[in-house]
């Protein structure tokens, strides 16, 4: 305890504030008297909170008594020993310091009677936390002394003056408020969920209390620790303020001190409360998850979240923390009548040393008002809702609760730390149809937490439905669907008017371009001086200097340079003796294409376009002309290789891992080659970055992949394919080989060839179908350890990368099938991107990215459609994928709508490249002009009146009846030669006939019959006959 070291302008700083407060009471006591004994190391109460605010820990065996002009310490010889430092610093406050003994002796009487005496001086009203009793062998010491002059002393409670006093926060401890913030959102977004998505994924029997076992156990966890690192400073302060709390399955308390039960983890409505405390201070975090909600339950969630944003901005400095809460229940009274009953009792408290302040509550009543500095946990609780479509008894009860730690400032309030809140982040839906023993929640985050993140908004969880069968027969599930239908025409009309308002604030006075670069005639120099020329030229003649990329031609008797760029083509014919050769050259204003028309700065100049020269030296004018078809092809190689590198960023060195042996993931190949030939290696995790030693017959080409160059990093597992991989999108392309790469992947094959089976002696023994069923055994056991292995590397790249690299995994239950490039591939949606791994080309396409989705040939009758992805970038060429089958446009759509990209649809394709030359040309103007609103015609996003589809064709009920007597008459007609036969055989069935009789007449019928081989039987024309 002596390395202990005290703040002293801090403790003196905050001791005069304390006096000050409590000399402004008007009716306050005459002293304060606080007394610590022993407690409990996870208690924390006031006398506590006082000793920690003003000397930064807690002093056992204490006597605090503070008298209007100086503070009395009465305590133990070491702790004295620490509190010396604090009488001699400057602008201080008064402060006495009394040693008693820590076993009993005579001194400690007399520091007793000491203090006894100062409080008698001081007056009759002493001032004590009433509801704190302390306890110890020093409190029992004083406690006999204090008894015999107890009755000359009235008691006042100073609860509320600490509270208030403590409420507000300085900015040091502003900072560890949020800290602690921060810690539990990391913990609830990054941790818990994960880890419940995945006791749901694999069906894992946990009950509520174990998994708050586990996230209690992520704190000591490496992974979690490297997380926090890069945004806490002192990872050793974190600390949890009280056991985390987990509640599911119709069972909800919603106190702060609710504790997990033992009942199983139910898929339905799941409560988390995370409590976690920075150097002391404390904050508080609570979510809850929703397993395949009802609309009902998302509209309840959504009124929940709307009305936690709005307490938020009611948390304003003077306004009274009783009123706030009585505005809070006006607004469920107002918009939600049906849910005022259920509403929590408050809407949150003032947080700080204690988790929740008893005296500072948002709650009816409470005349006390919100400071600037305040840190408060605002909270908003629905209790005891009842889902009446449940059909499990569990789920039949459920509860929300939405908890964030807000800090009050001088303009308003800011939440201390952001976590996933919005609806498609926290609901989780199974799809049951592909894999009935195995359903796979999706998180409509993946449909972004990151994407829908980066694009901001609110966006609806996604429903899928893969099968064509319907789900149900009855209307009110078809009204659900057209409920959800309708809240995504209006999301959709909210994207495109926030489309519409970034572009106008994008682009205000900005000058657009043709979406071209402007070319220009580019200068050559062939040679330096006249005398580089070489000797051959002086003669006359045509000249191929290779060496300096030029030919030189003569012209008037000289010999004059022409840089191998400024020929466009060069063609050689023969006409008699003589063989002429044309030199076509780069000029401006040919007409031709965009690669020649360029423009030149000097409008005076003037070019010459061709030049034809003849000769009688047949052979001489061929390895002319082949010389400068030959420059022209190297120089054209060497323009390709130059722009194909001009994006090439230059990497940073891979700092090796030193001292240990690198983390690696053996014997996987790498898609591109490095090299011709295809053989396993070894990917390894370094301090910056992954290596790959790609070997070779020529030993190995070692391919390094920075962390700071990673885009994205895919996981994809080999379920349902024959490859289980890591796939790397690069920021910017590197060159492998002598190709540009921005999409690198490492897989191991899952198929049996790559396995070594050696089981003839056990098939000998064993027949039949019980080798066929343990062969698929064991290759899913193979496909699981091969998930395993590939993900838990995966993960820990992510660590190596301090996070700032993400895992993502594609989402197959959500997957189309389209036509990226050349071929009908299965596209899959990610968290962040709409991904095809499986096969070359990759496809990887960021959805934050993307400005607009319209979807191309949507009309009835036709089996597919197509996607257009317009990017923010109006200088990248949209992206197309073709063939999209119509029965995935419902599902494509909800995707689309989830990840908060705005769609439009139309019934033909559209010319996108004058469109994009259109938009480049004026981005002002044409956002002015309504921007996308011309793609939304036919969309869902305008599309308002066809809800209810109805036929145009109307009838009136005379035209009615005159059809149906027309229909009974066309219903008699006969139309075939057996008319008659079936006539007869009709009345008579009616009459009943037997088994024998009706044999006789199909005998009978068939002989009339034409059999194979015999000539065909003209038939007789059909007799029409009518009713009369």
């Amino acid at each position: 305890m002596s390395d202990k070291k005290l703040d002293a302008p801090a403790f003196h700083r905050r001791a005069k504030r304390l006096m000050d407060a409590w000399k402004a009471e008007s009716d306050g006591p005459d002293s304060l008297l606080v007394i610590h004994g022993k407690t409990a190391p996870d208690v924390y109460n006031k006398t506590i909170a006082i000793h920690l605010w003003l000397f930064g820990y807690e002093f056992s065996d204490t006597i605090l008594l503070f008298t209007k002009d100086k503070i009395h310490i009465t305590t133990q010889r070491k702790k004295a020993k620490i509190l010396q430092p604090l009488q001699d610093a400057e602008n201080a406050v008064p402060l006495e310091i009394t040693v008693i003994s820590k076993d009993p002796a005579p001194e400690n009487q007399q520091a007793y009677e000491k203090a006894l005496a100062t409080l008698k001086a001081s007056g009759p009203a002493v001032g004590t936390i009433a509801s704190e009793e302390p306890s110890s062998k020093i409190v029992a010491e004083w406690n006999t002394v204090y008894s015999g002059s107890q009755s000359e002393f009235t008691s006042r409670d100073i609860g509320p003056l600490v509270s208030d006093t403590l409420a507000v926060k300085e900015e040091s401890e502003i900072k560890h408020t949020k800290a602690a913030a921060t810690a539990g959102a990391l913990l609830m977004q990054d941790y818990f969920v994960d880890e419940m998505a995945k006791i749901f994924d694999e069906e894992e029997k946990v009950t509520n209390r174990v998994l708050a076992e586990r996230v209690e156990g992520a704190l000591a966890s490496k992974a979690v620790e490297k997380r926090l690192k890069a945004k806490v400073p002192d990872v050793d302060m974190i600390e949890w303020g009280s056991l985390p709390s987990v509640q599911s399955g119709g069972k909800y308390a919603l106190a702060l001190d609710a504790q997990s039960n033992t009942d199983a983890l139910h898929a339905g409505t799941v409560v988390c409360s995370l409590n976690m405390r920075y150097f002391m201070y404390s904050a508080s975090v609570s979510r809850t998850f929703m397993i395949d909600p009802t609309p009902e339950q998302e509209k309840n969630y959504a009124f929940l979240m709307e009305l936690q944003r709005l307490l938020v901005t009611w948390l304003q400095p003077g306004e009274a923390m009783g009123d706030v809460y009585e505005r809070a229940t006006a607004h469920v009274r107002e918009h939600r009548p049906d849910l005022i009953d259920n509403f929590g009792a408050d809407c949150g408290f003032v947080t700080g040393f204690e988790l929740s302040d008893s005296v500072n509550v948002l709650a009816a009543g409470n005349k006390r008002k919100l400071e600037a500095g305040m840190a408060v946990v605002a909270r908003v609780q629905l209790e005891g809702l009842t889902n009446a479509k449940a059909t499990d008894a569990r789920a039949r009860t459920y509860a929300y609760q939405l908890a964030d730690t807000v800090v009050v400032g001088a303009e308003g309030a800011a939440v201390a730390a952001s976590c996933i809140k919005k609806p498609n982040d926290v609901s989780f839906f199974f799809n049951d149809d592909d894999e009935p023993a195995k359903a796979e929640p999706t998180r409509a985050k993946a449909a972004s937490a990151g994407s829908a993140k980066a694009r901001g908004g609110a966006a609806r969880a996604p429903t899928t439905r893969t099968s064509a069968i319907l789900p149900s027969k009855f209307r009110s599930d078809e009204r659900e669907d057209e409920s959800s239908v309708r809240q995504r025409r209006e999301h959709q009309k909210e994207l495109l008017s926030r489309l519409q308002a970034d572009g106008q604030r994008r682009f205000a006075g900005e000058a657009g371009t043709d979406g071209e670069e402007a070319r220009t005639v580019r200068r050559f120099e062939s040679y330096k001086r006249e005398t580089a020329i070489p000797r051959e030229a002086r003669s006359g003649r045509i000249i191929v200097d290779e060496r300096a990329d030029t030919v030189v031609l003569p012209i008037y008797g000289m010999a004059v340079p022409f840089h191998i760029s400024t020929i466009k083509s060069a063609s050689k014919s023969d006409e008699g003796e003589y063989v002429y050769l044309r030199l076509n050259l780069v000029s401006p204003g040919q007409g031709v294409g965009k690669k020649d028309a360029a423009q030149d700065d000097n409008g005076g100049a003037s070019f010459v376009r061709s030049l034809t020269f003849r000769s009688t030296d047949v052979a001489r004018m061929a390895e002319i002309h082949h010389g400068i078809t030959g420059l022209k092809r190297d120089q054209a190689k060497r323009e390709a290789e130059k722009a194909q590198l001009a994006d090439i960023v230059e990497q940073d060195r891979l700092v090796q891992v030193a001292g240990q042996r690198p983390q690696r993931l053996g014997d996987v190949f790498m898609r591109p080659l490095a090299e011709g030939k295809r053989f396993p290696a070894a990917l390894e995790i370094h301090s910056n970055g992954l290596r790959y030693m790609a070997a070779g017959r020529s030993g190995g080409t070692p391919v390094d992949i920075l962390f700071n160059n990673i885009r994205h990093l895919f996981f994809q597992p080999c379920d349902k394919e024959l490859l289980v991989l890591i796939h790397v999108n690069l920021r910017n392309p590197i060159i492998l080989g002598k190709k540009k790469i921005q999409d690198i992947q490492f897989y191991r094959e899952a198929s049996d060839a790559a396995f070594d089976e050696t089981g003839n002696r056990r098939r000998r023994i064993r027949y039949g179908d019980e080798d066929e069923i343990e062969a698929e055994q064991e290759e899913l056991r193979r496909r699981r350890q091969l998930n395993k292995e590939f993900e838990d590397f995966a993960t820990r790249i992510v660590d190596a990368s301090n996070h700032d690299v993400e895992l993502d995994k594609p989402f197959r239950n959500i997957a189309f099938t389209g036509v990226p490039a050349r071929a009908n591939v299965l596209l899959q949606p990610t968290v962040e991107c709409l991904v095809h791994l499986s096969d070359a080309p990759f496809f990887v396409l960021t959805v934050a990215d993307v400005e607009l989705v319209h979807l191309e040939r949507v009309q009835f009758g036709l089996k597919n459609f197509d996607m257009v992805f317009v990017f923010r970038d109006f200088k990248r060429t949209p992206v197309h994928v073709n063939t999209v089958p119509m029965k995935q446009l419902d599902d494509i759509k909800e995707w689309l709508d989830s990840v908060n990209l705005a769609f439009t649809e139309g019934p033909v394709n559209l010319n996108w490249s004058q469109i994009m030359k259109t938009v480049n040309k004026d981005p002002a103007g044409f956002y002015e002009d309504g921007g996308w609103a011309f793609l939304a015609l036919d969309s869902d996003a305008e599309d308002d009146g066809s809800e209810e589809e109805e036929s145009e064709f109307s009838m009136s009920e005379d035209e009615l009846a005159e059809s149906e007597s027309e229909g009974s008459d066309d219903g008699s007609v006969a139309g075939t030669e057996s008319d008659e036969s079936e006539g007869d055989y009709d009345d008579e069935s009616e009459s009943g006939e037997d088994w024998d009789e009706l044999e006789a007449k199909a005998k009978a019928y068939d002989d009339k019959r034409p059999r194979t081989g015999d000539p065909p039987v003209e038939s007789a024309p059909a007799k029409r006959a009518r009713k009369r």
